[in-house]
């Protein structure tokens, strides 16, 4: 028989667990990407920042990759500046 049966699936295409697989994988990497630029922003090592930056970054660029499509970032802040609708933020 050379068709396709019913269970079958197209290859190179991910089904419906690899599907979901892949969207949790792209919402732990931004999870982890806001982490990692919260803790950069609180940090007062400006070294530290960065590279907590930089690794926010890359997970980013991961999620992107695996998502197929780029991810907006949020705009980056100063080290110690206070948060949107925090007291004394804007």
């Amino acid at each position: 028989m050379c068709g396709m049966s019913t269970g079958q699936l197209t290859p190179g295409v991910p089904g419906p667990r690899q599907a979901t697989d892949q969207r949790r994988r792209v919402a732990l990497l931004l999870e982890t990407a806001d982490v990692l630029a919260e803790r950069a922003r609180r940090t007062d090592d400006a070294v530290l920042a960065q590279v907590l930056l930089r690794r926010s970054a890359q997970r980013r660029a991961q999620a992107a990759r695996l998502a197929g499509h780029p991810v907006p970032r949020p705009a980056p802040r100063q080290a110690g500046s206070p948060e949107p609708g925090a007291p004394g933020g804007a």
